[in-house]
């Protein structure tokens, strides 16, 4: 099936299926996948870059008692020790356990991921090691970072973070409380849904989807952090934290408008190795149905007869393009609104550079001073003399 019809509902039923964490990445549609697999993800800091450094990490038990710390040093320069961005990106099944960590003297931070096309972005899952920010934001761009838009804010409190609404108490607000609880002290998930309530049930290849879905960049800005509020009996209790994270998982596919079956590399691109990835979500769309363009965006320069149009994405439609009646004698053509309309809706194509002496939108008259040979085909390129 091409990246058109059912590709939403399976890309969403298999966060569903997956839990927070993905599980089912090798099972869903191979198109589909983590867009930051195979690319770099940027941050402010990173633990140990300038200096080795100490850090340590708190957990609750099960009655909310502070266990006890787990303490280790950070180093940039060696690998054991280091815990730098592209952690986040690696396979969460092959390498549960590696994370990036911020420097301690960070309040606040950001991961970034620059893609080097558009793409459809469908949802994002955080796994963070150290207890989740008391507030954050996720924003995207379309424009390649020239402009960033908000999709979600986070906050423990919307109204003193954002002074924006709840949407735990209001539905569809821009913030939400539900996952910037300090518990789980490590293992907490953020998780963000690109085509949520209202628009869960959009064609995704209408305007208003592709205003909510289509991205260059992400980023998500960490603006408070927390500390685990364990009980501690015994001890002191835990000290402010770090930011850190497991899992950084954007999932997506190539935006080609349900007109592609598969996408390969856009030219110069080199992806990023990553312990246990060998899965790349690719930008550049491999076109069927008589379309063209890195994202499937036009007709083929012979087949531009009707408005082109993006399949559809609730019934996997393709509503291919279609050729142009130039009999034999132009290879291109292009569409052209007051002939569609003249026509009744059935035909817009105008033939470009009718070739071999002929004329007309169809090229279906000899020129002037030319005469039709009727002992030949009027697609035969001797027809007119």
């Amino acid at each position: 099936m091409a990246l058109g019809g059912m590709w939403l509902a399976l890309l969403l039923g298999c966060a569903a299926a997956a839990g927070a964490s993905g599980r089912c990445e090798k099972a869903c549609n191979p198109r589909l996948g983590n867009l930051a697999a195979g690319r770099a993800l940027r941050t402010d800091t990173a633990c140990g870059a300038g200096a080795p450094e100490p850090f340590c990490a708190y957990a609750e038990a099960a009655d909310r008692r502070c266990a006890p710390p787990a303490c280790g040093r950070c180093s940039g320069t060696r690998a054991a020790l280091a815990h730098p961005p592209a952690a986040m990106a690696d396979s969460p099944f092959r390498r549960p356990r590696t994370w990036w960590q911020s420097a301690q003297s960070a309040p606040q931070e950001t991961i970034r991921l620059d893609l080097e096309a558009a793409f459809y972005f469908t949802h994002l899952i955080v796994v963070f090691k150290s207890p989740r920010p008391a507030a954050m934001v996720l924003e995207r761009s379309q424009d390649f970072g020239a402009t960033w838009r908000p999709y979600k804010y986070f906050a423990a409190n919307c109204s003193a973070a954002f002074g924006l609404e709840d949407d735990v108490a209001r539905r569809g607000a821009a913030c939400t409380s539900r996952y910037s609880s300090p518990f789980p002290c490590t293992g907490g998930e953020v998780i963000y849904r690109a085509l949520s309530p209202p628009l869960a049930g959009e064609d995704p290849y209408s305007a208003a989807a592709q205003e909510q879905l289509k991205i260059t960049n992400l980023r998500v800005r960490l603006l408070q952090r927390q500390r685990c509020p364990c009980r501690a009996e015994g001890r002191p209790p835990p000290q402010p934290l770090h930011f850190a994270v497991y899992d950084f998982i954007v999932k997506g596919s190539c935006f080609c408008n349900g007109h592609a079956d598969h996408c390969v590399p856009v030219a110069g691109f080199r992806p990023v190795k990553a312990a246990g990835v060998f899965h790349v979500v690719h930008g550049k769309c491999m076109c069927k149905h008589n379309t063209a363009g890195a994202h499937c965006q036009h007709c083929a320069p012979l087949y531009n007869d009707q408005p082109w149009q993006a399949a559809d994405g609730k019934t996997g439609a393709p509503k291919e393009c279609q050729s142009c009646k130039c009999n034999g004698h132009a290879d291109t053509c292009h569409f052209d609104m007051d002939a569609w309309l003249a026509s009744g809706n059935r035909s817009g194509g105008v033939c470009d550079n009718c070739q071999h002496n002929t004329e007309g939108q169809h090229c279906q008259r000899c020129k002037a001073g030319f005469y039709r040979d009727l002992r030949r085909p009027f697609s035969a390129p001797d027809a007119c003399k």
